[in-house]
């Protein structure tokens, strides 16, 4: 009893708004530095794909938009003031806590966490067109969800893009202050062929929306005073975490532009089985957790990598989902929530920077 009531004064202070108690109780750190010699730049953009209608809509005027950050070299001094984590806090906070399990209150201070990336920075000029990697998000994850990665990626010269899947993200901000909510999750367990005629429009949509991205880049190439003219387009790379790492491999799959994919502990369950039978004849790397749940996810990862002469996989003995994404990162305190596995944060972290920039570059 003497314990609860402790507990109930501790959580009555939080409560009330002391967000300075808070701050210090459960503290939330910048992004760590990232590893190269280049200032990273970030830009927000939008795009509207005129060619297809909004699968998760029922208006036939409502086509396909995405909103997106890019990370770059840049030719800003480290000195420039750098770029919040979350854009629109006030408006993310809520689904963040609700996602999280936390009250929101825990985490009112996130809206302080800043990243290494100086906003609308100068390109950082060079010689060639600069590499081009894309990032994928999990289901209810956000396009900015691995921005470390992202930052290292861009710190030694490679630029990194992603964008929110509408409806499949956890909460799309649009420019005019619109919004798409999450509308992805399967509320009935679907199994068999219906959970395959349930995910498979979503991951077509999401596949459809990389392609979409590659397409308008090379149509803006001749677009001089943007950064979209400094891109090459004709070998690139590809990543996600959950249901992004299975959008990366079908990406992989599917465009002759892809030369290469990774997935971050990535669910291969709603893969078709065509594309699990066929493999890959480019590189693809597997890092995730030891063990799914599910025990089908790695029989059809090991399938799948049977038939792909140059895949393979890492499995990381102690780690969960959400360690393959920036979650884990924020605070040593993750780990007693629940967030996070036995690795450390800093070992977690490196691991996955390497393996990522090891592959990329």
């Amino acid at each position: 009893m003497k314990f609860q009531s402790i507990s109930a004064v501790i959580l009555g202070l939080f409560a009330s708004g002391c967000s300075s108690l808070v701050s210090r109780v459960f503290p939330l750190d910048d992004l760590p530095p990232p590893s190269g010699p280049h200032v990273v730049g970030t830009q927000f953009f939008e795009w509207v794909d005129a060619s297809r209608e909004e699968l998760f809509t029922d208006d036939p005027g409502d086509h396909r938009r995405l909103a997106g950050q890019v990370w770059y070299p840049s030719a800003a001094t480290s000195d420039e003031a750098r770029q919040p984590y979350l854009d629109f806090p006030e408006r993310r906070l809520d689904m963040i806590a609700y996602q999280s399990g936390l009250p929101s209150f825990m985490i009112a201070h996130m809206q302080r966490v800043q990243t290494n990336s100086v906003l609308n920075a100068p390109f950082l000029a060079q010689d060639q067109k600069t590499p081009v990697v894309l990032f994928s998000h999990g289901l209810s994850g956000m396009k900015n969800q691995n921005a470390i990665q992202a930052e290292v990626l861009a710190s030694h010269g490679i630029t990194v893009i992603s964008v929110d899947h509408a409806y499949d993200a956890y909460l799309t901000i649009f420019a005019d202050g619109s919004e798409a909510d999450y509308r992805s999750s399967d509320t009935e367990n679907r199994t068999g062929e219906a959970f395959f005629a349930f995910r498979l429009p979503q991951l077509n949509t999401r596949v459809a929306d990389l392609v979409f991205v590659l397409n308008e880049i090379e149509r803006r190439s001749d677009e001089t005073d943007s950064i979209w003219a400094n891109l090459q387009t004709n070998s690139v790379g590809v990543f996600g975490h959950s249901f992004g790492g299975t959008t990366a491999l079908m990406l992989l799959a599917k465009d002759d532009r892809v030369t290469k994919a990774l997935a971050l502990d990535g669910w291969m369950v709603p893969v078709p089985r065509e594309v699990i039978s066929a493999g890959t004849q480019k590189p693809f790397y597997y890092l995730g957790q030891a063990a799914w749940d599910d025990p089908i996810n790695y029989k059809k990862l090991d399938k799948f990598l049977q038939a792909s002469p140059q895949a393979r996989k890492q499995l990381v003995p102690g780690t969960k989902h959400f360690d393959y994404s920036d979650a884990p990162q924020f605070s040593n305190l993750a780990k007693r929530f629940g967030l996070s596995g036995d690795v450390s944060r800093l070992e977690l972290r490196n691991l996955i920077n390497k393996a990522v920039l090891t592959f990329f570059e």
